[in-house]
């Protein structure tokens, strides 16, 4: 009878170990890989969708990578992301969007730009050595820009705009009799 009781003691502590010991741990992206193309110089925003497949809270951070870095920007850049409920069915949603602003330069020439949108943390209120994450990737094809005006920057006005009162002061003088005579010796 003493080793049934045992036994039975040590099952049930067995069972509330593993239960408590069981997490869930998982984040998902969409889409999980953007594709698209953009004029020089314009503005695009695209809406990535972060989602929860854990059994906890997750405080994700938001980074980009590779080219797309220098010219995108997302926001927020930290979210929380509840857990979706079980069983996991389409639509999400716990998600939570992030916007990505892509601005790309002016340019000439067609050029491809690649990277990739990555977020990653670690679930809130739970003790684990590690985290989690998902990347989205992108390829943004930017089309050359179709006005000139499109490179014309503050500097080159600047210099235009000097240019343009050094010739009228000169034709100012020239009206005014300064004459001016280049002699060879």
């Amino acid at each position: 009878m003493n080793k049934k009781i045992n036994l039975l003691i040590i099952i049930i502590i067995s069972i509330i170990v593993s239960s408590t010991v069981y997490a869930a741990v998982g984040v998902g992206v969409s889409p999980s890989k953007m594709r698209f193309q953009v004029e020089g110089g314009k503005t695009q925003r695209m809406e990535l969708l972060l989602y929860n497949t854990g059994d906890y809270d997750l405080e994700l951070g938001v980074k980009l990578e590779g080219d797309i870095a220098e010219i995108a920007t997302a926001t927020p850049e930290k979210v929380t992301v509840k857990p979706e409920p079980k069983p996991h069915e389409m639509p999400i949603k716990n998600g939570k969007k992030v916007t990505i602003t892509f601005t790309p330069p002016a340019t000439r020439r067609t050029k491809t730009y690649t990277g990739k949108i990555a977020a990653s943390g670690t679930p809130k209120g739970v003790q684990l050595g590690g985290s989690v994450g998902v990347a989205s990737l992108v390829e943004m094809i930017v089309t050359p820009t179709p006005s000139i005006l499109a490179f014309i920057t503050p500097i080159h006005i600047l210099v235009a705009g000097i240019i343009i009162g050094l010739i009228i002061i000169i034709l100012i003088l020239w009206k005014l009799g300064l004459k001016i005579e280049f002699k060879r010796k």
